[in-house]
């Protein structure tokens, strides 16, 4: 007999209601993830070890564990999860036209800035398993990670942290999940599109000379939250920040020169404060704009530099770099806070 496989199985999720955790929203949008994260129900055993037996009786169930699960993508100039970005940043800022000319197609810029808190954000998430839909009722979009991947792909994975998985949800059916909007396949972000530049905060606006050689690189950005329990419920109340927000920047380096030595070592010495921006830029939307996906940062510090040897093999410099909030703007950067996401697509719709 035949069973089901992950081909058939389809993923959709919406923005819940601001301050609505744990009420289903029926989903709408669909999104291309490679996995389900793991993402089960797992209630914990409550067992009495007291005095005056010789066996466990039966147990009873008890709190039910938050799920924690990251979700991978191939990242996409053009798709929904723009808003999974500005559900864990918390700032989209109003979506303004980037280019529009008669006959052409209008280009739309999305910038998504750092807010100081993402009370009352977060998504419910509903995978169609054919035999029945597994529904996260609310989840807190708490991070990201985008790295290379095979060929020269970039992969963002996405981390939420829910309420409780079910599978009896009268809001998100198979034909629910099977009825959201997909976006269009293709059009991914690749390693060759990539410009990364960087000089130090106080030098010069970035220009053509500060462009960085990579093998590849790393932004990772988290939020850490914690799990209230509370009474009257056998899942965690909503998520709420329990921390700095953890901002990463990771350089692999082709064949050491002298920016990827002298200079790193020196910055790692000195705690020299960086600025620098990511992009990659797709193809063309119209004749002024290309579809773009940039990363800002106002001020990196160096906390890592690795030059190791092994035999005759060449030397290829690793760097490390942790995001701070500048003390002011640096030349030419409108941004203080440690980071800010900007996108070119055609969608012209906010995330939230």
């Amino acid at each position: 007999m035949s069973g089901v496989t992950g081909r058939e199985v389809g993923i959709a999720f919406a923005k819940f209601a601001t301050n609505s955790w744990n009420v289903a929203a029926s989903v709408t949008k669909g999104a291309y993830f490679s996995s389900d994260g793991g993402l089960k129900l797992q209630p914990t055993l409550v067992d009495d070890d007291a005095f005056g037996q010789v066996f466990l009786g039966e147990s009873e169930v008890g709190d039910i564990e938050a799920p924690d699960i990251s979700l991978p993508a191939v990242t996409r100039f053009d798709d929904h999860l723009y808003i999974f970005e500005a559900l864990a940043m918390g700032s989209p800022a109003t979506v303004t036209l980037s280019t529009s000319a008669t006959g052409a197609v209008t280009s739309w810029r999305h910038v998504i800035d750092l807010s100081d808190s993402l009370d009352g954000l977060g998504v419910t998430l509903a995978i169609n398993k054919k035999l029945y839909v597994e529904e996260l009722t609310s989840a807190k979009v708490y991070g990201f990670e985008s790295s290379d991947g095979d060929s020269g792909k970039i992969v963002t994975t996405y981390k939420l942290l829910g309420s409780k998985p079910t599978v009896t949800s009268s809001t998100n059916i198979n034909s629910t999940v099977a009825g959201a909007t997909y976006p269009a396949l293709g059009n991914r972000v690749m390693r060759k599109q990539a410009t990364l530049r960087m000089n130090k905060a106080v030098g010069s606006s970035l220009a053509a000379v500060d462009t960085v050689k990579f093998e590849s690189v790393k932004v990772s950005y988290s939020r850490p939250q914690d799990r209230p329990f509370i009474g009257g419920q056998d899942f965690i109340d909503e998520p709420a920040d329990n921390g700095f927000p953890e901002i990463g920047l990771e350089v692999n380096y082709p064949r050491m020169n002298t920016t990827a030595a002298n200079s790193l070592f020196a910055g790692l010495r000195d705690s020299t404060t960086f600025k620098a921006d990511l992009t990659y830029a797709g193809a063309y939307i119209n004749s002024t704009d290309k579809y773009t996906r940039m990363y800002e940062f106002s001020a990196l510090k160096l906390t890592n530099f690795e030059a190791f040897t092994a035999g005759a093999n060449q030397i290829k410099p690793k760097a490390t770099f942790k995001a701070y909030l500048a003390t002011s703007t640096p030349t030419n950067m409108t941004l203080i806070r440690p980071m800010r996401l900007t996108r070119i697509m055609v969608n012209s719709t906010l995330a939230f």
